[in-house]
């Protein structure tokens, strides 16, 4: 059995053609009344019936369209909705003949409802062999991550409704299947839904109990039997059912045993299960289509069979019905990482399929330019967000304690040598002026009469109390010069708004403008401490400013801070970088994003280094 795999998948290829209808349990072409009969006519009935089925496994199913033209329909085409009446039917069959049309599911974007949930539209094309093609459209109330699992399960649908029309004079029974589903699905995982199926099956099928094995690497692998605990997989009876099972997956349908139609050595596994077990006979019934790996269910019976074509058709039902249940439970309990990288393996295996010999080529070739392109050298670069400040900025401040009463320039505006810029209140200094001055003419007349009668001490003291006052005098004629603030030089005022602030007290030293020239500028990084080790000072750059993103200015890295800033959400350093070129319309508070080259680097390390740095921080604190 360890190249039953390869053998499973040789016989699949040589045989997609000739068992079209039949990859979903069918039975054996050894069966004369499994011919196929073209008198079977596709009804409403039937696709009512399916319509209930397809309710019951797709959560929130709203509404449904089937429209099919074939052989086996009436004239003009078959139309069937769900429910009866559809207001937006015209809708829905346009969607319908587009995917008959491309041969492919069509998938839109889900509409949002009033509730603030979303309604998925998705139409799927059906191939009923000989009998019909069409399609069919459903409304889903559902989020848009599980587009994927509804078109799983219309795909299981597609092969029920393959199995129905492979019967002759065979009635659905999905409802006596409801109870089963609606306990299935809502078991916790697989093993527990796998339980319930195979307790309830028996009594649905008529058998004594049921095995399920599904495809490995080394062959098909007895997974659970009903009423049965753990398995030994040692035993002999284990090693015959696994014989079985792999013996129905090869021949690509339904067995069963005994068969007097049939050739013993086509069926020699069968014919030995039933020999060394004891039993009154089996059936064998493989799932595949739909499966991402194949199960197979063995269905014994103690007594032997009754009407043959009943107990077969009743097997084959109940596997197209559970088996899908089961994958289903089987992928939804799955880490998410193991559905994803089973979803891209099933994907690239469905393209191989569908484009043939070329498409293998054009895949390959392409998988190759991409492993060349990624072991190829480019250019590293770290990007963060960056800003333009003035490369001299002269602060205008407050020159004593005071008021100001006007204010002509605020941030924003351009400004040259000279210009006013503010004025403070000089009521007070005015004051002070004036009583200093009569002060200083008090003293001076002492002081010359002193002089007169030759009091020299008294004059000295008056001398000394004039000179204090003069050097007061001129103290505040100083502050009255520097109550009208101007700029220092021709610039642009980067901060400062007094026009809304006037009358406010000011202290000495406050801060009242700041002013940058023009045309003279410098790049500040905001670079992460996960790309600080890599920079250096000298290096060069680019920058792209969100006012001007057609143009690049060059930089080279003057200087990096040597500690990071507190006031960030995340650790960030700065980086002060020189312009190597102006544009005209820069102005200093514009923002963009600088990327500092690095160096020459493999490419991919340049896609994966942030998270391989990451998985190593995460796992250095894990371990002890």
């Amino acid at each position: 059995m360890h190249d039953a795999t390869v053998i499973y998948a040789q016989h699949r290829e040589a045989t997609a053609d000739s068992y079209a209808l039949v990859s979903l349990c069918t039975l054996s072409p050894a069966y004369p009344h499994t011919v196929e009969k073209t008198s079977v006519i596709v009804s409403a009935s039937l696709v009512n019936t399916w319509f209930a089925l397809q309710r019951q496994l797709i959560p929130g199913l709203q509404t449904a369209y089937v429209e099919l033209n074939g052989a086996s329909v009436r004239p003009g085409g078959l139309v069937v909705t769900y429910p009866d009446n559809l207001p937006n039917a015209n809708e829905l069959a346009l969607a319908a003949r587009l995917a008959q049309r491309s041969g492919a599911p069509v998938t839109g974007m889900g509409k949002p409802l009033d509730d603030g949930a979303v309604m998925l539209r998705i139409a799927y094309p059906l191939k009923l062999g000989k009998h019909a093609d069409g399609a069919v459209v459903v409304e889903v109330r559902a989020p848009n991550e599980r587009q994927a699992l509804i078109l799983q399960l219309l795909d299981w649908g597609e092969a029920w409704l393959n199995f129905a029309l492979s019967q002759r004079d065979w009635t659905p029974s999905t409802g006596v299947y409801a109870p089963l589903i609606t306990e299935a699905m809502g078991q916790r995982n697989y093993h527990d839904a796998l339980t319930v199926v195979l307790a309830l099956l028996p009594e649905r099928t008529g058998c004594t109990r049921v095995a399920v094995g599904r495809l490995t690497k080394s062959g098909v692998h007895l997974q659970a039997v009903s009423e049965q605990g753990e398995l030994d997989s040692r035993r002999p009876r284990v090693k015959l059912l696994e014989a079985a099972m792999q013996e129905a997956l090869l021949s690509g349908g339904a067995m069963h045993w005994p068969d007097s139609g049939a050739d013993s050595g086509a069926m020699a596994c069968q014919r030995e299960l039933v020999d060394g077990t004891g039993l009154g006979g089996i059936c064998s019934v493989p799932v595949t289509q739909g499966m991402r790996t194949p199960l197979v269910f063995c269905f014994e019976f103690a007594e032997g069979f009754g009407d043959v074509l009943t107990i077969t058709s009743a097997c084959q039902e109940g596997a197209s019905i559970v088996a899908p249940l089961l994958e289903l439970q089987r992928e939804l309990k799955q880490a998410w990482r193991i559905r994803l990288i089973a979803l891209i393996a099933e994907g690239w295996r469905q393209m191989l399929q569908a484009q043939g010999r070329l498409g293998r080529i054009t895949a390959l070739l392409g998988v190759f330019s991409l492993l060349m392109f990624a072991l190829s050298s480019g250019e590293y670069r770290v990007s963060a967000p960056a800003g333009l400040e003035g490369a001299v900025q002269r602060a205008i401040v407050a020159p004593f304690d005071g008021y100001i009463v006007e204010a002509l320039s605020r941030a924003g505006h351009e400004v040259t040598k000279g210009d006013l810029l503010a004025r403070l209140d000089d009521r007070e200094l005015s004051g002070e002026l004036r009583k200093l001055k009569a002060e200083q003419g008090e003293i001076f007349g002492e002081h010359r009469q002193a002089v007169a009668i030759l009091d020299h001490g008294n004059a000295g003291i008056l001398q000394a109390q004039l000179e204090q006052v003069n050097a007061r005098h001129s103290l505040v004629q100083d502050q009255l010069t520097r109550t009208e603030l101007r700029a220092p030089f021709t610039g642009l005022v980067i901060s400062g708004d007094w026009s809304r602030s006037l009358g406010v007290p000011i202290s000495r030293g406050e801060l009242l403008f700041q002013i940058a020239p023009l045309n003279e500028y410098q790049v500040v990084i905001q670079v992460s401490d996960h790309d600080i080790a890599g920079l250096e000072e000298g290096q060069s750059g680019e920058l792209t400013l969100s006012a001007m993103p057609s143009e690049v200015v060059r930089f080279t890295v003057s200087g990096i801070s040597s500690m990071a800033q507190d006031d960030a959400e995340e650790p960030t350093f700065r980086v002060e970088a020189k312009l190597s070129e102006t544009l005209t319309g820069l102005r200093p508070g514009m923002q963009g994003i600088a990327k500092v080259t690095i160096g020459e680097r493999r490419r991919w390390w340049i896609w994966t280094h942030s998270l391989t740095d990451w998985l190593r921080l995460q796992l250095w604190r894990l371990l002890p």
